[in-house]
């Protein structure tokens, strides 16, 4: 990475795998939990001699000072890591660069302290301590194994029911010539059913594709009036076999989208305004990567202006949704991912969220969004706007500026053009609300608190949104376009 990379990344604010410090606390637990959580997550970077607004202030004595970050992070930490620690030079100044990679032997956690009082994770740009259900994920990871492989010694194995599987994998298989019929050999041999002292034990993944008695592993379906949650439409709740639960919310979306028309040479072809393979595959991908002992359902929610997916768990394996979009895969529940693979409702190749992407730009619409938030992941894949007859439309500036969500943003493209990413985000929550504050930019785009507020002030200052409130420490104050539309 250049100069001028990490400095285009520090001034971009702090996130998931970027923290930068003015100094170093005279405590160094107080930063070295830092480095435990990017090694339980997705790995990062702990930039020191930068301010929170990208202000590079530089480090007095840098390699003095990088020496006994070493000797911290050596002294403070278990298992052992091993970041690469160098000192850069940024605007002219030395600061002081911890790279980290993420972990393989988790839970890392701070020495001398118990698993629950010591193991941090990285939730959005924050350091957090890691709940009871993030410490059982990472103790698996780190032991190289999954939920879903579990077996469960209290539940009773029941051939028959194993035996409807095998015959609802080889229904909906599309190449019936790969390997045969699916047999209770095959189930065995992909880790779906265990051997306990000689005999059959189901796991929990078996358990999920049949009986499915896991109170949270189910989809909720929702349609709104709208563009929030607040009037229901229609809901409904899947239980039951996973597979059976993709196809039910599948249903649910296309019975609730508008299906148009159109004339190819002598024929009618009717199409929907969302893309069913873009549909499925989200639905599938918030199965397949959910945290299964999280307390929630995944969420299948429509509202007026987009359809919202919504998983249980961030990405799995410490991967960055820019990495994932480059193909990056790690599998939360590789036993039900191995049972979709064969009944040919996923791939394990790390393409799912390029082909929603790519069926999205295929039918003409904005490209979806990908977002971590808190402790879940969430797609939203957005509807065309309809159209309205010329003269019912309203006078908008720039019409054809960037749009957001199918809503015209009233800045010029000039200037929206230069914004950087997380400035356009607040640009364009303010356009689909009608107003943007420091609570709304963390909830909707994970851009924390105190960045948010610098971000908003900037723009407020540039001209571009206009600020209402009493006073900087109003809680009710907030930002919008100052009456433009």
């Amino acid at each position: 990475m250049t100069e001028k990379d990490l400095l285009g990344e520090v001034r971009d604010g702090e996130s998931k795998t970027l923290e930068l410090k003015e100094s170093l606390p005279s405590q160094a637990e107080r930063w070295v939990k830092t480095v435990v959580a990017f090694s339980n997550s997705a790995g990062g970077k702990l930039v020191v001699g930068v301010r929170d607004d990208g202000e590079v202030v530089g480090v007095t004595n840098a390699r003095s000072v990088a020496d006994s970050i070493a000797n911290s992070i050596d002294d403070l930490i278990e298992p052992q890591v091993a970041p690469r620690i160098r000192v850069e030079e940024l605007d002219g100044r030395d600061a002081v660069v911890i790279e980290v990679q993420p972990g393989t032997a988790t839970p890392y956690h701070l020495r001398g302290r118990d698993l629950e009082q010591g193991t941090y994770v990285r939730v959005g740009a924050t350091t957090r301590p890691a709940g009871e259900t993030a410490l059982r994920e990472l103790a698996l990871r780190g032991a190289s194994q999954s939920y879903d492989e579990q077996p469960c010694l209290d539940a009773a194995f029941d051939e028959e029911t194993a035996q409807g599987l095998c015959g609802e994998m080889n229904r909906r298989r599309r190449d019936a010539d790969r390997g045969g019929e699916v047999t209770l050999r095959n189930l065995e041999n992909w880790g779906l059913v265990k051997r306990v002292d000689g005999e059959r034990v189901p796991t929990r993944a078996l358990l999920l594709l049949t009986s499915n008695p896991y109170r949270f592993a189910r989809i909720q379906c929702g349609q709104f009036k709208g563009t929030t949650r607040t009037v229901f439409l229609d809901r409904r709740e899947y239980a039951g076999p996973l597979y059976e639960q993709v196809d039910a919310a599948e249903d649910f979306v296309l019975r609730n989208i508008r299906l148009g028309a159109r004339i190819e040479g002598l024929y009618r072809e009717d199409y929907y305004e969302l893309p069913p393979e873009a549909i499925r595959e989200a639905i599938v991908n918030a199965v397949v990567h959910r945290d299964l002992q999280a307390n929630s359902c995944v969420q299948v929610a429509l509202y007026d202006d987009r359809l919202e997916v919504t998983s249980p768990g961030p990405l799995f394996g410490g991967i960055t949704i820019e990495q994932a979009l480059d193909g990056a895969a790690a599998l939360c529940n590789p036993k039900v991912a191995e049972a979709f693979m064969q009944m040919d409702m996923f791939e394990s190749w790390g393409t799912g969220l390029r082909r929603i992407r790519d069926a999205c730009a295929a039918a003409g619409l904005p490209e979806p969004e990908f977002r971590e938030i808190g402790s879940m992941f969430r797609v939203n894949i957005f509807r065309p706007r309809l159209e309205i007859p010329e003269a019912e439309r309203p006078s908008v500036a720039h019409e054809d500026a960037s749009i957001s969500h199918g809503r015209p943003v009233p800045v010029p493209p000039g200037v929206f053009s230069q914004l950087s990413d997380n400035e356009k985000a607040a640009v364009r929550i303010a356009a689909e609300v009608g107003r943007v504050n420091t609570a709304m930019l963390f909830e909707r785009a994970g851009i924390p608190k105190r960045s948010a507020t610098r971000l908003l002030r900037g723009l407020s200052e540039r001209g571009v949104l206009t600020w209402h409130g009493t006073s900087k420490t109003d809680p009710s104050q907030y930002y919008d376009f100052g009456g433009r539309s």
